[in-house]
This record gives C-alpha cells, structure tokens and sequence, in this order.
C-alpha cells in the first residue's frame, strides 16, 4: 500500500512538474532584461566629487559601467546630492557640470565624449550615456569640467575604471 502511494504521489509530481514547464516554456518572452552592471577594476574606487557652474554647487557622484548591447558601454553617474552657497542657489538649485569620458582601449585608441550633467540636492538623480567603445578590454576616465569656460579646465580629480565590454 505505501509503495503504491509512493508511486502515485512521484506520478503527481513529474506530471506537475511536466505541465508547469512546459507552461513556461510557452510563455511569451518579455521585454530585454534591464543590463547588468559589468565588473570592474576601479583602483581610485567608483565615486568622486565634483564642482559645478555656479553658488559654489559642489557634490559627489558615483559612476557605474554596464552594457545594453554588444560594443556599447553605458555610464551611469548617480548623486549623492549637491549643495552651493548664496541667493543663486537658492533660486536655482540645480549644479550644472560637464562629463568628461576618455576611453581607452587596450591598443591606446583614446576617445573622448562630453556631455552635461545636472544635479539637485536631493540625491539619487541619475545621469546616463551610451558611449559605443567596441568589444574587449577598456580603460575610462570620468572627471568633471569647467562647463562655462571656452577652455576644457578639469574641476574634478574624477576616476579611473577597467573592464571588459561584451
């Protein structure tokens, strides 16, 4: 008697089993998974601060590195939240900066891309770019610039990432 409810309740299983998979299976797929986070070598760690355009706006942001598809890294800075002293401030605050991303690959290929960046005090406000740097070893530097200036001046020690692009 008990072999034969052994028996019955494996039988249950396996057909449970068989029918949930095959459920799955023929579920229609979703949207692309959100990309993940590529591992990196950051030497000076992921997070640096940083001065802005106007009131003293001072922060610090933090960088990371995915890829949304073959041959493209995605810079994503996040805020820790910027803060600037005076009446400018007040009325608008909001800490305008210039990016500054230099890629390198592992011939000495540089390329540089610029972009704005503007943060509040509230942190967590995030800032994305798709940089196609090809597949294989990279090297970044991200640091901040001089955003009113006809001259590139760095405003940041920034940082420095190695990793590899799928």
């Amino acid at each position: 008697m008990r072999s034969r409810v052994r028996s019955l309740i494996a039988a249950t299983a396996v057909a449970v089993a068989a029918v949930t998979g095959g459920v799955v299976a023929a579920a229609p797929a979703g949207a692309a998974p959100p990309p993940r986070d590529l591992p990196v070598f950051a030497p000076f760690g992921q997070n640096f601060g940083a001065f802005g355009d106007h009131d003293f706006c001072r922060g610090s942001m933090n960088v990371r590195i995915s890829s949304p598809k073959r041959g493209v890294a995605r810079v994503t800075l996040t805020s820790f939240g910027f803060t600037g002293s005076g009446r400018g401030w007040t009325t608008n605050p909001n800490c305008g900066l210039l990016v500054g991303v230099t890629a390198t690959n592992g011939l000495f290929q540089i390329g540089e891309t610029f972009f704005n960046a503007s943060f509040g005090p509230r942190p967590g406000a995030k800032v994305t770019r798709d940089i196609a740097t090809g597949s294989g070893l990279r090297s970044f530097g991200v640091a901040s610039y001089a955003r009113n200036s006809p001259v590139r001046l760095l405003q940041s020690y920034g940082t420095g990432l190695y990793f590899i692009v799928p």
